[in-house]
């Protein structure tokens, strides 16, 4: 049986009509947390969106990284869209009772 090889973390930003995406890939957690916040908090449009629809997993550090980043956006009368989130990941979010913050 194949297992699934999950995929090496990696960020790719992009912009789209004035809004900056943030796109997230294979497993945001300890080792990836402080790259992901500071990539958020770092983009300067009024909207910027964090899509995890190629997130495989997120841990307790990766929720924190985006409501730290969600914070500091929010601090600047900006906004972090949180989108995408499915499977594991939008799971993770529910057990939290983090729901509220998805923006999808």
């Amino acid at each position: 049986m194949d297992e699934m090889i999950p995929q090496p973390f990696r960020i790719e930003v992009s912009c789209d009509h004035g809004v900056d995406i943030v796109q997230l890939f294979g497993e945001l957690d300890l080792v990836s947390a402080d790259a992901v916040e500071r990539t958020l908090v770092e983009r300067t449009g009024p909207v910027v969106v964090a899509d995890l629809s190629q997130l495989e997993f997120i841990d307790s550090t990766g929720l924190s990284a985006l409501l730290l980043a969600r914070h500091a956006i929010l601090t600047r009368r900006h906004r972090l869209e949180i989108r995408g989130a499915r499977g594991a990941t939008r799971r993770i979010f529910e057990a939290a009772g983090l729901s509220d913050v998805l923006d999808d």
